[in-house]
């Protein structure tokens, strides 16, 4: 009886040990450009058509009553800190996030 209990306590055990380790190794998702821009395209979407309102200002020929160089350091700005945002997982550096395009 005593080695019975013994082997059903083993039994027991080994099943719950099992339990907790996956069979399956799962390997991370590798972290991209791309992989960060899939995951939010409504952010990335945010990205261009700033970049795109950014050109447009910087090629209209008003100043826009003395607002133009304002509006333009701070659209920059405001690029970067999304496009800081959006890649933050990547670990970039602020050079290596400016030259994405």
């Amino acid at each position: 009886m005593k080695l019975l209990n013994t082997m059903i306590s083993t039994a027991v055990l080994s099943s719950l040990a099992l339990g907790a380790v996956p069979l399956v190794a799962s390997a991370a998702p590798e972290l991209t450009i791309q992989s960060e821009r899939a995951a939010h395209p409504r952010l990335d979407k945010a990205v261009h058509d700033m970049q795109d309102a950014l050109k447009e200002l910087q090629a209209a020929p008003d100043d826009f009553g003395g607002n133009k160089g304002n509006a333009i350091r701070d659209t920059q700005a405001a690029i970067h800190s999304l496009k800081k945002a959006l890649y933050y997982r990547l670990k970039m550096d602020d050079a290596a996030i400016d030259k994405v395009q």
